[in-house]
């Protein structure tokens, strides 16, 4: 299953808030530990390994400290990394959350985000060329910092439409125009809102705005998430009149933190393993309702998702 995205590193810090800074009414966090996980699209092929699929990882990083550690984590897990081109243009994106008894409190982004040169971007369709020759479907998580553009979406139409490859989109709605055609998105309510300048929180509303997104960008199917209200698949062997609804049952909320990228992943796996749209999104719906009852970005194992997937369908 290929991946391609922008490749980050999540750093978390855990302490405890006792009082507040005598500098600035601001609380005053003593670090008790600290952790560093894969994110954006590195998150979404460590979701994957974990649900044991093959990720075949595209994107950039620069070879600095927060580079060399992304490597570290990969290796770890025995990801590969042929498809990731160094950018040293760029330096590696790093995303640093402070969180105050599991309260996240800060979020400090370290990251310069912008089209690559002409050079990057050569070796990164070189690497989508290759990853699609054995890829069963493609993955795009776009966050936005630069690996998705026109250029490589040109090469991810053309590869895929070629191969007849699914692909799926976890978008973000600044870049619209580039998931035309798309096989999938899996926008949250939010997304789906700034993509078609809708309302879409009720039932109706999303709806009425599914269906003019896949109107707009031609796409097969979508699936939005919608939070506590669960998930809505638009799927290719309906009509799009109405979207089956998914529920949710409640369960306590620690971290949304990279919940988008479980619920591509786990949808994408499914797929990819024969699964029909309706299975993939409810073990996506499962996927979910697992990760962000963890905290900090996490992935989900094959035991946690079936075990939550059957309490589903007991409701």
């Amino acid at each position: 299953m290929a991946v391609l995205g922008d490749v980050m590193l999540d750093e978390y810090l855990f302490g405890e808030v006792n009082r507040i800074s005598p500098e600035a009414p601001v609380p005053i966090v003593r670090v008790l530990r600290e952790r560093a996980v894969l994110g954006g699209a590195a998150n979404v092929a460590a979701n994957l390994k974990a649900l044991g699929a093959e990720p075949l990882l595209i994107g950039t990083l620069q070879k600095d400290n927060a580079g060399d550690r992304v490597l570290g984590l990969l290796a770890g897990l025995d990801i590969s990394i042929s498809g990731l081109v160094l950018d040293t243009s760029r330096p590696t994106i790093i995303k640093t959350r402070v969180i105050g008894q599991q309260q996240q409190m800060l979020r400090i982004d370290r990251e310069q985000a912008g089209l690559p040169d002409a050079a990057v971007l050569l070796g990164l369709r070189d690497r989508l060329e290759r990853a699609l020759g054995e890829a069963s479907a493609l993955i795009v998580s776009d966050y936005a910092k630069g690996t998705v553009n026109e250029p490589v979406m040109e090469a991810v139409r053309t590869l895929c439409a070629a191969r007849n490859l699914p692909w799926i989109v976890d978008p973000k709605p600044s870049q619209k125009a580039l998931y035309r055609g798309a096989t999938l998105m899996t926008p949250n309510t939010q997304e789906t809102s700034e993509l078609t300048a809708r309302t879409a929180k009720s039932d109706m509303e999303v709806t009425v705005a599914g269906r003019a997104l896949m109107a707009e960008l031609g796409l097969k199917g979508l699936l939005v998430t919608r939070s506590e209200r669960g998930m809505a698949l638009f799927a290719p062997d309906g009509d799009h009149a109405a979207p089956w609804m998914i529920p949710t049952e409640a369960r306590e909320v620690f971290d949304v933190s990279g919940a988008g990228d479980t619920v591509i992943a786990a949808f994408g796996a499914a797929i990819a393993a024969g699964a029909d749209w309706r299975e993939a999104a409810m073990l996506a719906n499962a996927a979910a309702g697992v990760v962000v009852a963890k905290v900090g970005t996490a992935t989900v194992t094959p035991e946690e998702l079936l075990a939550h997937y059957h309490e589903q369908e007991a409701i």
